[in-house]
């Protein structure tokens, strides 16, 4: 996780291929990384999953599944992590994406997917969902969670 600087040239450090599905509904999308950067997760929207890498040496070390009672298709897009590192967070796209490529962003349930993180980051589960909701006047769910941030108020 080291090694970038504004003066290096392009492609400095040269990019290392870490993990590689070539199954067709994969969509990595959106990080998130441990405390200490310990372990880092790669979120795919496609396969409702996360893969978790060792933060040092680039190792596959596991998936943890989001699908839960919560959504059965939670569609996940981008991370965030509590400042005591022990949750995560992620948007989760709707039924209407309504920016970005379309192609794996049609999720079932737009809103936050709340994430315990265990095993130092190296595992998680699901706990819950906030749904958030915007029907426009013909019906049609449009919310669509496409960013996320948590904010210190200390």
């Amino acid at each position: 996780m080291g090694g970038y600087s504004l003066a290096n040239p392009p492609n400095t450090p040269a990019v290392q291929a870490l993990f590689d599905d070539d199954s067709p509904e994969r969509d990595a999308h959106g990080v998130l990384a441990s405390a200490g950067e310990r372990h880092v997760w790669a979120g795919d929207r496609d396969a409702n999953v996360a893969e978790v890498f060792d933060g040092a040496s680039g190792a596959h070390v596991g998936t943890v599944d989001l699908v839960s009672p919560f959504s059965a298709d939670p569609t996940v897009d981008l991370f965030a992590v509590s400042p005591d590192h022990k949750w995560a967070f992620a948007s989760t796209r709707g039924p209407n994406p309504l920016s970005g490529d379309p192609h794996s962003s049609h999720g079932s349930d737009p809103g936050m997917l709340i994430l315990k993180l265990t095993g130092n980051g190296k595992k998680g589960t699901v706990e819950g969902l906030i749904r958030i909701s915007n029907v426009d006047a013909g019906g049609v769910q449009r919310a669509d969670a496409h960013g996320i941030r948590v904010r210190r108020t200390d």
